[in-house]
């Protein structure tokens, strides 16, 4: 279930100095095919492949600072959220960590290399059963950037190849389009700059939709209490996923990390993950360690008043009763 947002405290807190030099955010859609393992021919993801993706700037093992790497390049580290599209009997999607080259080819143009471990869900029937299948596998990026910093510094148009290699599992690859910028000249707001003794609380509330057919969406609310520590933070999460009426009734307590990237003055996308001990009614009802993975768009509101939309999965670990989690709540800052 998913979490809390975060930007800046426009009333209570100093401001951030500019997000770090290669910071960058895009968003894309396209389409593509998954082929390979367990699939007769190729299948088209019906141009609903897409993917996000956003992360800071770093210097890999001071590569930079070396001067070991060419003029004009950079590197960063992304946090991908990644679907690909809806082939038949196939509904994969999934999370990837990913090392970004940039190199710039001409004043206009750049051009990017990226891979890291890619972390997917298939909903798919296998042999007659159905089931969410979790695998580890990675995904590669290629991408070529046209700037318009004519119309606002950093902006770009993105046309990306991703191609996605599972062990076990259909490849997939896919062309995408979309928009991108760079975020390093962007002044917003830090979520407890120059005071680590807030602490957030948080009331949400929305959707859940079991990762199986069948069962329906359900009402599903959570508190959660969240500390930032400058870009990232620590949250604790009462949660109540509902009852679907045929596979899941759960609830439980997550635990997450998160990074937090200012996008905007008062606007930041952050990424959480951590475990999630929760309690199915409709398994065995016991006590059991499943995962937590949220996406999230936050909003300062002043006044120690934030809003945040998330997207999160619950994940076991066991190919069934995963869950999508669609969100949105409001958070109070308190000072201890």
């Amino acid at each position: 279930m998913s979490p809390l947002a975060q930007a800046g405290d426009v009333s209570a807190v100093p401001p951030l100095a500019p997000a770090g030099d290669n910071g960058y955010a895009s968003a894309a859609l396209g389409n593509g095919i998954l082929y390979g393992t367990s699939l007769d021919g190729q299948k088209p993801m019906r141009w609903r492949a897409a993917e996000i993706r956003f992360g800071p700037g770093v210097d890999l093992f001071g590569l930079g600072a070396g001067g070991h790497l060419p003029a004009d390049s950079s590197t960063r580290l992304d946090y991908v959220y990644y679907n690909e599209g809806h082939p038949d009997n196939n509904h994969r999607d999934g999370y990837a960590l990913q090392m970004a080259y940039r190199q710039k080819l001409h004043p206009g143009f750049d051009l990017e290399l990226a891979a890291g471990p890619y972390f997917s869900m298939n909903r798919t029937t296998v042999n007659g059963t159905e089931k969410d299948d979790a695998r580890l596998g990675g995904l590669l990026s290629v991408a070529l950037l046209a700037r318009l910093d004519q119309y606002s510094p950093g902006l770009s148009i993105r046309l990306a190849y991703n191609h996605v290699l599972i062990p076990g599992a259909p490849s997939s690859d896919a062309l995408l389009l979309g928009v991108g910028k760079e975020l390093g000249a962007t002044h917003v707001s830090a979520a407890d700059a120059g005071s680590n003794h807030g602490l957030w609380l948080a009331a949400l509330g929305g959707f859940a939709q079991t990762n199986q057919s069948g069962p329906g969406k359900r009402l599903i609310y959570a508190l959660e209490a969240k500390k930032y520590y400058g870009p990232w933070a620590a949250s604790v999460a009462a949660i109540e996923e509902g009852d679907d009426g045929v596979r899941v009734n759960r609830h439980g307590i997550a635990a997450q990390g998160w990074y937090v990237q200012p996008i905007a003055e008062h606007w930041n996308i952050s990424a959480g993950a951590g475990p999630y001990l929760a309690a199915n009614q409709r398994e065995s009802g016991d006590w059991k360690v499943n995962g937590l993975i949220s996406l999230q768009l936050g909003r300062d509101f002043g006044n120690n008043v934030r809003g945040f939309a998330s997207f999160g999965r619950a994940v076991t670990f066991r190919n069934k009763n995963d869950a999508d989690l669609m969100t949105i709540g409001v958070m109070q800052r308190f000072d201890l």
